[in-house]
C-alpha cells in the first residue's frame, strides 16, 4: 500500500509541475514549487502563490514621467551625440516647469 501512495504522490507532483509550466512559469521554479507542494500540501502552496501574484509595480515619479514622454525628449541635432537624448537640457526644462506648477 505504501508504494501505491508514493506513486500517487509522484503523479500529483508531476501534474502540478506540468500545470505550473503550462501557466508560463519557469521550469526550474515549477520543479521547486511542485516539490514543495508535495511536502507541505496543495492548499497551503496555492494560498502562498496567490499572495505572491499580488505584487504591485511602484508608480513613476515626476522626473521619470517627464523623461518617458516623447514630447519632452530633447535630442542632439549635430555632433558626435547626434540623435541621443540631451538630459542636461531636459533637466533644465523640467526644473522650470516644476517651478511654474507650484
Amino acid at each position: 500500500m505504501a508504494k501505491d501512495e508514493d506513486i500517487a504522490a509522484k503523479a500529483l507532483c508531476q501534474l502540478l509541475k506540468a500545470g505550473f509550466i503550462a501557466d508560463g512559469m519557469d521550469p526550474g521554479i515549477a520543479q521547486i514549487l511542485a516539490g514543495r507542494a508535495c511536502e507541505v500540501g496543495v492548499k497551503k502552496v496555492a494560498r502562498d502563490l496567490k499572495k505572491e501574484k499580488v505584487k504591485r509595480k511602484t508608480q513613476l515619479n515626476d522626473w521619470q514621467k517627464f523623461v518617458k514622454a516623447k514630447a519632452s525628449q530633447y535630442k542632439y541635432k549635430t555632433g558626435p551625440k547626434k540623435g541621443q537624448i540631451n538630459l542636461k537640457a531636459m533637466s533644465r526644462d523640467f526644473k522650470k516647469t516644476k517651478r511654474s506648477k507650484k
